[in-house]
This record gives C-alpha cells, sequence and structure tokens, in this order.
C-alpha cells in the first residue's frame, strides 16, 4: 500500500517512454520524459488511503533535482470526491512568507499531482481546465503565445479521461517546460513559463478551484487560513 501510489507514478514514466519518443518536442534540448523516483519518507493522503512521499528525484538532461511535497488536499465537485492534489516544490526553492505567489512565479522545478478517487471523462477535465484558465487569466489579459499554448495545453484532454487510481501529473522543469502526463501517457512539453503561471494559478491564485484545497496543498509549510 505504500508504494502504490509512486509505483503508479514510476510505471508511467518508464512505459510511457516509446510513445513520448514519437512526440514532437516543444524545443530539440528538452527530454521528452522526465524520470521520477520517491525518496525519504511518507504522509498519508486526505482522499485516498494513499502513501504519497515527502520527497522526489526528477532526473532529466542529465540534471537531477530534489523536489519537497508542500502538502495534499481533497478537490471536491458539490459532494463527490474528485481527486487528491499534491503540490511540490524544488527543496532549494525559497517560497518566504507567501508561498502562494512563490508557486505561481517562481521559475524552479515544481510539480502538481492529481490522484483521482473517481472516474472522470476526458471532456470534464477539458472543461474543469479551461474554466480555471478563465479565472486565472481571463481572455482578455492573454497574449496570443499564451492564448495558443492554452488551447495546445487543453487539447491534451480532448479525449479519453482517467479511471480511480490513475493521475494526472504536471511538471514545470525550468529551460525545459512545462511536462504533463495524463493517464499514463506523457506528453509533449511545453515551454512557456507564462502558461506554467497560469496552470499554477488555477490553484494557488486569487480564484482558485477551491479555497480550502490551496490552503492544504501547502499545509506543510504555511498555516495560512
Amino acid at each position: 500500500m505504500k508504494k502504490m501510489f509512486w509505483l503508479v507514478t514510476t510505471a508511467v514514466c518508464m512505459l510511457g517512454l516509446a510513445a513520448a519518443a514519437e512526440a514532437q518536442p516543444a524545443t530539440s534540448s528538452a527530454p521528452q520524459v522526465l524520470y521520477v523516483t520517491a525518496s525519504g519518507g511518507t504522509f498519508q493522503g486526505k482522499a485516498a488511503k494513499i502513501q504519497i512521499p515527502k520527497e522526489i528525484v526528477i532526473k532529466a538532461a542529465g540534471k537531477s533535482v530534489r523536489l519537497a511535497a508542500l502538502g495534499s488536499g481533497i478537490r471536491k465537485k458539490l459532494v463527490f470526491r474528485v481527486y487528491e492534489g499534491i503540490a511540490y516544490a524544488d527543496a532549494e526553492a525559497d517560497l518566504g512568507t507567501d508561498p502562494f505567489t512563490a508557486l505561481i512565479q517562481g521559475d524552479f522545478a515544481k510539480r502538481i499531482v492529481m490522484h483521482f478517487v473517481r472516474d472522470v471523462d476526458g471532456g470534464k477535465i477539458r472543461g474543469a481546465f479551461q474554466d480555471g484558465f478563465d479565472k486565472a487569466v481571463p481572455a482578455k489579459k492573454r497574449s496570443p503565445e499564451l492564448a495558443e499554448d492554452i488551447e495546445r495545453f487543453l487539447g491534451y484532454f480532448s479525449d479519453g479521461g482517467v479511471k480511480k487510481g490513475q493521475t494526472i501529473d504536471l511538471t514545470w522543469m525550468p529551460g525545459m517546460g512545462l511536462y504533463t502526463v495524463y493517464a499514463g501517457k506523457p506528453l509533449p512539453p511545453i515551454d512557456d513559463a507564462a502558461l506554467a503561471s497560469a496552470l499554477w494559478a488555477i490553484w494557488f491564485g486569487d480564484k482558485p478551484v477551491n479555497g480550502g484545497l490551496k490552503r492544504d496543498m501547502v499545509r506543510f509549510v504555511t498555516k495560512a487560513e
């Protein structure tokens, strides 16, 4: 049970290698797959009986970075639990007194894992991300480049969906791009820091997807109410 969650994540990275290699990279130097391993102890999830690593190590392009868990929380839709949101950031990053702003604006390695506790189809996932972007960065405030990359990102969720126990993994790696793994399928990285900021603002901005989830996802580093 303790290794269940991260066995899934590791399998995602390893088994998706062939599929990701076929995709066209956002930049020629960006690796197509991130190798993620657990490090250190674990903590109990809130929405599911899973043990979540307190630290992970990401290896890519000959580099290695250690990320520390900031917390986790439950995303609910009406009375239904949808996923457990888990946030990580570079263990060396200075989040200061306002970790929410630091996570949105900071150009350091950071990661959000959405561990689903129920089946959700692709259309609903796309719609949820669309609503999140509309609140975080209204269309009239987007540059043409950001608008294009948001549409590209949303296009990743046009088909399929996730089953209970599967994850969507979102990782920003400075100089490499935004990496998305969707229900076990690695997708081409998008090298756009503005997109990563808009995406993190869905959880940590002024109009987050859920206020309680926003607080819980950084509960290890702040007692913000």
